[in-house]
């Protein structure tokens, strides 16, 4: 079976901590970032990753610029976007 990688970035620790918990137990890789910055580094570091779970609400670094900054280096990774 296909393992799938996913990068999660958000800035709440917790939630990153659940998610990494409740998805270990699939085909499922996962990466996590507490910030945009971060996240876009291991992105970069790993570009093969086949989703990005990214969240709007950051200080330091926005989702919108983040997104932005993903499709102008990596155009064919999908991202989804939570508030």
């Amino acid at each position: 079976m296909v393992e799938t990688k996913l990068l999660m970035i958000d800035d709440e620790e917790s939630f990153l901590a659940t998610m990494e918990k409740r998805l270990s137990f699939r085909d499922i890789v996962v990466n996590s970032s507490s910030s945009g910055p971060e996240g876009l580094k291991i992105l970069d570091e790993n570009p093969d990753m086949d989703v990005v779970l990214l969240d709007v609400k950051m200080p330091e670094m926005d989702g919108i610029e983040v997104l932005r900054r993903i499709k102008a280096a990596h155009p064919l990774v999908e991202v989804i976007m939570l508030t």
